[in-house]
């Protein structure tokens, strides 16, 4: 008897991503397709383009062409007066930003907030999560990411590795 194994669904999809600055053409024509459970390395040099396709795929920069969907929704994009792409749909780009996380290099922690606080920060003001819940789940999520310890420290008393290891706790906690 042989079985056959379904591939997990696609969780995001670039087709085709293109971006400039001016006259610089940082991606020419960018695709990738990651699957749910999949574990996705982008490598390159500094300045090759990793950091603007992420910031494409979140819309904090608009590609200029090209499709990116995510949970196969495709974000729509619609062409401005100036040539460039714009969202169609803002309502659409908030709710897709609620289901991706993404740590940023510098990790861009709230230093007046603590490590607990800045997990929870989102889940109760952007997904109006009970605090409650959110705290239950920031305490795991800080668990699994091995900083449990550190939950009611500022982000200035913790190393690099321990900033990072928060910022990817508020980056699941989403």
């Amino acid at each position: 008897m042989t079985q056959t194994h379904t591939a997990p669904p696609v969780a995001i999809a670039v087709r085709d991503l293109k971006k400039r600055f001016g006259p610089i053409e940082v991606l020419k024509g960018i695709g990738l397709e990651a699957r749910e459970g999949e574990v996705v390395s982008i490598l390159g040099s500094s300045g090759s383009g990793k950091s603007t396709l992420l910031r494409c795929i979140n819309l904090l920069e608009v590609p200029d062409s090209g499709s990116i969907c995510v949970a196969g929704e495709e974000i729509r994009l619609k062409a401005a007066g100036d040539g460039r792409s714009r969202p169609a749909d803002a309502r659409q780009v908030d709710r897709i930003r609620a289901e991706l996380g993404m740590v940023f290099q510098s990790f861009n922690l709230w230093s007046h907030r603590t490590v607990l606080e800045n997990v929870i920060e989102a889940p109760v003001h952007v997904l109006k999560r009970p605090r409650r819940e959110a705290i239950e789940e920031a305490e795991a999520l800080l668990a699994k990411v091995g900083i449990a310890d550190k939950r009611n420290h500022y982000p200035a008393h913790l190393s690099g590795g321990q900033q990072q290891r928060a910022a990817i706790a508020r980056a699941l906690a989403m």
